[in-house]
């Protein structure tokens, strides 16, 4: 079964704003047919025909984020045997690499959020559920800011860069421990 990062309802307006954006001109578009057909009192120059078309690439292109910004909201797992000292010095070496500032960091929970700079990124907020010898791991832009759907690769390289360390981490101390 997949998980899904809970948001709180306005980080939820940032994070899918990009739907209703995109069904805007759809929406205003049914009022143009509703005149031609309900009230016949449509004084635009286009046909039906012309405004569908007008309104059909919005209309996918509104449904094909609906589902990309959930699929966003997925974590991934990582299974892996680490303790919690191992989980810190990973922490430790990807905040020094991505200049992260971690806002939470308990035995089940941690969130960090890295800032924006010139990449276009406004930034990213990365969460970690912590659980027995597994992980869930998510990063998404940072739905506290102004609303973003690219992250110019951002995501990926936090959850890479994270996973890369942890990996090397569990490696090294239980090469040390042998």
């Amino acid at each position: 079964m997949k998980k899904y990062l809970e948001l709180t309802f306005w980080q939820k307006i940032t994070h899918f704003f990009i739907v209703p954006f995109l069904f805007f001109i759809p929406a205003m578009i049914v009022i143009d047919l509703f005149k031609i057909f309900a009230t016949n009192s449509y004084a635009g120059l286009r046909s039906v025909n012309e405004l569908l078309m007008v309104s059909l690439p919005f209309l996918v292109l509104g449904i094909a984020f609906i589902f990309i910004q959930k699929r966003r909201l997925t974590f991934k797992i990582i299974d892996i045997k680490y303790t919690n000292d191992q989980f810190d010095e990973t922490v430790r070496r990807t905040v020094d690499d991505l200049n992260w500032k971690i806002e939470h960091n308990n035995k089940n929970l941690f969130r960090a959020y890295r800032g924006s700079n010139w990449t276009g990124s406004w930034g990213e907020m990365i969460t970690i559920i912590k659980e027995d010898n597994r992980l869930y791991l998510n990063s998404i832009c940072d739905p506290n800011r102004m609303s973003s759907v690219v992250s110019y690769g951002w995501n990926k390289k936090n959850l890479k860069t994270f996973i890369i360390h942890l990996k090397a981490v569990v490696k090294e101390q239980n090469v040390d421990n042998e």
